[in-house]
């Protein structure tokens, strides 16, 4: 097993050193070989926060807290009624709450947001009140600075939408729950009044919604009744179909049977080490297929992914300090955790977030915690979940030990999973996702700072351009095809930006080519980077039928789920798909910031679903427009640079990963 390469032979507040001579390295987040030298004195610092800021501040509004399942852990069954609480939410109390989250998005001159219409209860049972809703969000945020607002719910338990036509009006970013095999999940997740499990009306909805969203999510919550986590995943991978799976462990107080708790640890991390070990035992393209269909935000993914990509998380989640989330009272609490739990609300919707209780959640850097500045896991983890600390201990500020034990022996785990991938598929590493980098300057700058990318596209010596490689080590995501002599040269002229690919040694392995054309210049900040939107973006999709440019919407107010990418012929693009050559001419939109250019990128698509792209590590090369001819790719991914590639998940030199950035935070539950 893993596992068995886990034990430390020491272990300190800046190093974790593992009996195999391997040491992680706290600070920096590096992993270093047997007999490589320290690099800890070498290394960025880890950035503070000085202001917290998200790049999604959420509002979590529950319209009720009704439900028509009686799930064996939910907690919030008990805080029906409670407070004198209506079951409803009153539309008033809503605006109200709109118009706090309107005065934090106001503070942290946000420029994105989400609304989500409820976890405490199962929304569907009002949607009659989702259009109502909808219009008060457009209304209430209109005088916000937030470029989009999508709103709209994000769980389901799906038992409300078994029609064909409910269960099409469900689509991506929802989740749909599923705790894993019929006797796993009828086991906690059935119908109130004695009415059975739900497992079988739940798949009947979930593998409708599938066959139209592939990427659908499904979120399992693991309980001390099935730490089988294979079991559990295999079933939702293999039988389901899932390719966006979320499993997370139960919140609990320790005297439930169900909880994680000291009696029960040793099953969960021997779930977690079975799990790993199921997924390394497949070939190399099962390997990735598996890793990536695990969400990022996944309970051991997202330790995994800190750990490769060397992310610093100094707070555990925005709890306390951004978003709204207003139970149906109108009372304000830290996270959608606490919603409606008796005496943790910091302040209601007619008044606010009390700046007081806003202040003790604030004070919780890992570093400044007495029971977290000295352990080896802080960076990976932030602290801990609140909720979980209030269950074991009753106060935010005491983490739940026995989670830390937990987190602990996943982040070896993560750490023994990099150093698996690097020494026996290193090829799987580079294909997984990874973060955009940022420039050092970039690093010490504020979200609201415009962007550039270090990459350029210049013309050079002469009028030919220079072949840029595609393929190699260390440059495909998403999948395993690498053709030798995969290679783009692009050209710039009055008709627009010249493509010619040369699709290498297996041509038929390319299913497609795309553009991205995005204007620069004051209105392209961090925070879009960190956001990953793009204001005024053009993204055109060609293929052996033809070229197509993105509708991409441009509504301010965007409801959930999404709708389906729309695509539209692109009469003004001239395309030639040949046998081991493709051409294209893509016309450029004029840029008024002509210093800052344009942001370009050319992505080749595969049919085993990889990709690789002109740049992999930033999103696109700022082309230079001031000459024409033949380009040049310079900056951090240029081929004559040491360590262009990135490989073995690492960054090309000069660039940090967006990980090790304070200026925005995201929000994992």
């Amino acid at each position: 097993m893993i596992s068995d390469a886990i034990p430390r032979s020491t272990s300190d507040a800046l190093h974790v050193s593992f009996a195999d001579g391997y040491v992680f390295h706290v600070r920096g987040g590096q992993i270093t070989a047997p007999d490589q030298p320290c690099p800890c004195g070498d290394l960025e610092p880890v950035h503070q926060i000085t202001e917290y800021r998200e790049a999604y501040p959420q509002a979590q509004l529950s319209l009720t807290d009704s439900c028509n399942m009686g799930c064996t852990y939910c907690s919030f069954r008990d805080r029906v009624h409670a407070d004198a609480k209506p079951v409803t939410i009153p539309l008033e109390t809503v605006l109200q709450g709109l118009a706090t989250h309107r005065k934090r998005l106001v503070e942290e001159d946000a420029r994105y947001s989400r609304v989500d219409f409820g976890l405490a209860g199962e929304t569907m049972l009002v949607r009659h009140m989702h259009d109502a809703v909808h219009t008060m969000v457009e209304e209430g945020l209109a005088d916000s600075p937030v470029s989009v607002v999508w709103a709209g719910p994000m769980v389901t338990n799906a038992t409300l939408s078994m029609t064909p036509e409910l269960a099409d009006t469900l689509g991506p970013p929802q989740d749909i729950s599923l705790d894993g095999p019929k006797d796993v999940h009828d086991k906690v997740r059935f119908y109130t009044g004695g009415r059975g499990g739900t497992y079988d009306h739940v798949r009947s909805v979930l593998d409708r919604v599938l066959a139209r969203h592939p990427d659908m999510g499904v979120s399992a919550v693991l309980t001390a009744y099935c730490t089988d986590f294979t079991a559990i995943f295999r079933h939702l991978f293999e039988d389901v179909g899932a390719r966006n799976i979320y499993m997370k462990p139960v919140n609990a107080t320790y005297d439930k049977d169900y909880a994680l708790n000291a009696e029960t640890l040793p099953r969960y991390r021997q779930g977690y080490a079975e799990l790993v070990d199921h997924i390394l035992a497949q070939p190399p393209e099962g390997i990735l297929a598996r890793l990536i269909a695990l969400n990022s935000e996944d309970f051991f993914m997202r330790y995994f992914y800190r750990v490769k990509d060397r992310a610093a998380q100094v707070y555990r989640c925005g709890a306390g300090k951004s978003g709204t989330y207003l139970d149906t009272n109108g009372n304000l609490y830290p996270c959608a955790h606490f919603i409606g739990k008796s005496g943790w609300h910091i302040g209601h919707a007619s008044t606010g977030v009390e700046d007081s209780e806003r202040r003790k959640y604030l004070d919780l850097v890992v570093d400044d915690r007495d029971v977290c500045s000295s352990c080896p896991s802080r960076y990976v983890c932030g602290g801990g979940c609140y909720y979980q600390a209030v269950l074991a201990n009753g106060d935010i500020t005491k983490p739940d030990e026995v989670k830390c034990d937990l987190i602990r022996f996943i982040t070896d785990l993560a750490v023994r999973l990099v150093v698996t991938l690097r020494e026996q598929h290193p090829e799987v590493l580079d294909a997984l996702p990874s973060p955009y980098g940022l420039t050092d300057q970039a690093l010490a700058a504020a979200p609201e700072t415009v962007y550039l990318p270090a990459a350029r596209l210049h013309t050079g010596p002469g009028t030919e351009a220079a072949a840029i490689a595609l393929g190699g080590p260390g440059r495909v995501r998403g999948g395993l095809v690498n053709p030798d002599g995969l290679s783009a040269s692009l050209t710039t002229g009055a008709d627009g930006l010249a493509v010619r690919l040369d699709l290498g040694s297996t041509p038929d392995a390319v299913r497609g080519v795309r553009v991205r054309v995005q204007p620069l210049g004051p209105d392209v900040t961090l925070h879009d980077l960190a956001a990953q939107q793009w204001p005024g973006e053009r993204q055109l999709r060609c293929t052996r039928d033809g070229a197509f440019w993105l509708d991409a919407p441009a509504d301010r107010f965007r409801r959930i789920p999404h709708p389906d990418p729309a695509w539209e012929d692109a009469t003004d693009v001239e395309l030639a798909w040949e046998a081991e050559e493709v051409r294209l001419l893509v016309p450029l939109p004029a840029n008024d910031d002509a210093e800052a250019g344009l942001g370009v990128n050319v992505f080749v698509d595969f049919e085993d679903g990889g990709w690789t792209a002109l740049t992999l590590h930033e999103p696109f090369a700022v082309l230079d427009r001031t000459g024409a001819g033949g380009l040049r790719l310079s900056g951090p991914e240029a081929a004559d640079r040491p360590g262009a590639a990135g490989v073995n998940g690492r960054m090309p030199e000069g660039l940090t990963p967006i990980g090790r950035w304070a200026g925005l935070q995201g929000n994992t539950c």
